[in-house]
């Protein structure tokens, strides 16, 4: 067993892309959330969560952050997995959505890039879509950020954003003593 853990949760597919690059990288034991339960997670000093965004919601998270309180001697890395860049701005404000206070002073944050699959997304998250769509559609073009801008570049496309270079400051982390 090793003593470090990947635990993630991908609905379609690109953070369990990241997670499985993140334990090969480190020869980490790797569990889907539904497969780790709370208690198996206190025996690693290493976990590191991989879990998609949806809303600014890290998916599964709650998994770490109802357990926190058992957790928080252990080195924590989050990574959220989202199609879109994020400024500084942006993930300061998924750190204040999904971490409590205690959290942002001792987890490690990370947001990497994941992709879309327009084809693949239930009928729900193509609706929530083509809503954002069409009201980034409705603003001035001159004002839309870098984020708003791919968004219509790369909608009802099929687009993979992730990068194996981004895992990089999480392994060097992880094996950080």
């Amino acid at each position: 067993m090793s003593d470090i853990v990947v635990v993630y949760k991908s609905k379609y597919g690109y953070s369990e892309k990241y997670a499985k690059w993140i334990s090969d990288a480190l020869s980490a034991d790797i569990f889907r959330t539904n497969q780790i339960k709370p208690d198996k997670l206190k025996s690693y000093s290493n976990i590191i969560y991989c879990g998609g965004l949806y809303a600014g919601n890290i998916l599964g998270f709650p998994l770490i952050k109802k357990n926190y309180s058992e957790l928080r001697n252990k080195k924590l890395i989050i990574a959220a997995v989202g199609a879109t860049l994020k400024n500084d701005e942006a993930k300061e404000e998924l750190k204040n959505k999904n971490l409590t206070d205690e959290m942002k002073n001792k987890v490690h944050f990370f947001v990497l890039r994941g992709g879309l699959d327009y084809k693949k997304l239930t009928a729900l998250d193509r609706l929530l879509m083509y809503l954002m769509y069409k009201y980034i559609k409705k603003k001035d073009p001159e004002k839309l950020d870098n984020d708003s801008k791919g968004f219509l570049e790369t909608y009802g496309k099929t687009v993979d954003f992730t990068d194996k270079k981004a895992i990089v400051p999480i392994i060097e982390l992880a094996k950080k003593q």
